[in-house]
């Protein structure tokens, strides 16, 4: 349903698109670019060296045959400001927690 020639850019997760789909897309060049830096399976294959190996995921070789597209490791997380962030973040929930109050990062299950 995308326009002819379109972007996608996912930085989000792996499983919010249809990996073999988007293959077919740009196989047809109905899809234009695609830019990942997240994959269903990245946890086989992002932070790790693999350069020695013969990878064994045929969905991430075949993406990565193409030249319009473009995959990166989803690495974000690991910035200083990022850990800072969440160290933080995770403290102010305990405290908040000890002392019985209610927390701003809580979720509620319907």
């Amino acid at each position: 349903m995308m326009k002819h020639g379109a972007m996608l850019i996912n930085t989000s997760r792996g499983g919010l698109i249809n990996t073999p789909d988007v293959i077919d897309s740009l196989k047809e060049n109905h899809l234009g670019y695609l830019g990942i830096d997240v994959y269903e399976q990245e946890e086989k294959l992002f932070f790790k060296d693999l350069s020695e190996t013969i990878i064994q995921d045929d969905v991430i070789a075949r993406l990565a045959s193409f030249h319009n597209v473009l995959i990166t490791a989803h690495q974000a997380f690991f910035t200083n400001e990022a850990l800072l962030e969440i160290g933080h973040t995770t403290f102010n929930n305990l405290i908040t927690f000890e002392k019985g109050e209610k927390s701003e990062n809580e979720i509620l299950l319907m």
